[in-house]
């Protein structure tokens, strides 16, 4: 099923997440990261975007990518829940000026991570964590619908990249998400990516830096 024909919903963690590493990095540095979520709904016309893996602050290297994603791929498996895999992946750019579209070096991970799904790669998302859905949010703006934190982009059928943009009246997210993530800024949670992880190994904090579950958010 297209992801023009189901809603899409996003958890208060995802979204958290997703907030709390480009509050920490985009707004000077691109942020990536890996989308996990499952189907649901009485004919899986719901894509749940249930967690957020933060992978790097960086323009991100093939090196970089490929072994999150074995390690991240790895984890579901020992997690035992069959129903959670990769859905996608998301991005902040650089630029505090431009939340128009994703930027290249997102949609080219998305189109290459596409291409590998048994399914052609039509659910596959790309996630866009826009600035001034993020300012909007620590400004306490309660009209999110004005400067919302998610974009979420899917494959053109005819150009076959993550240009299309799905309508936002089909991205719903939990209630009282805002406010988690305003208060999850205010103190300033701790998040880290993989990069962190292993440019920190040997350091004092390194086990601390949890990059697949960064249980230190707590919701």
């Amino acid at each position: 099923m297209s992801t023009s024909n189901q809603h899409i919903s996003v958890s208060s963690l995802a979204e958290t997440k997703m907030a709390l590493h480009s509050a920490k990095h985009g707004l000077s540095n691109p942020i990536h990261g890996i989308v996990i979520g499952k189907r649901s709904g009485d004919d899986n016309n719901v894509l749940e975007i249930v967690d957020a893996i933060p992978v790097c602050h960086e323009v991100p290297t093939k090196p970089i990518v490929d072994m999150a994603l074995r390690l991240v791929d790895a984890h579901l498996q020992q997690q035992g829940d069959d129903d959670l895999t990769i859905i996608g992946w998301y991005t902040s750019n650089a630029s505090t000026l431009d939340d128009d579209t994703p930027n290249l070096s997102a949609c080219r991970i998305a189109s290459s991570m596409s291409d590998n799904c048994q399914d052609g790669g039509d659910n596959f998302i790309l996630v866009m964590v826009t600035t001034s859905g993020l300012l909007a949010t620590v400004s306490k703006d309660s009209d999110s619908s004005l400067s919302p934190l998610c974009r979420v982009f899917q494959k053109d059928t005819k150009t076959k990249t993550f240009s299309s943009e799905v309508n936002s009246s089909f991205v719903t997210q939990e209630n009282d998400t805002s406010y988690i993530i305003s208060k999850a800024l205010s103190k300033e949670m701790p998040i880290y990516d993989f990069v962190d992880h292993i440019s920190n190994y040997g350091s004092e904090d390194w086990n601390n830096m949890d990059w697949i579950k960064n249980g230190a958010i707590n919701l």
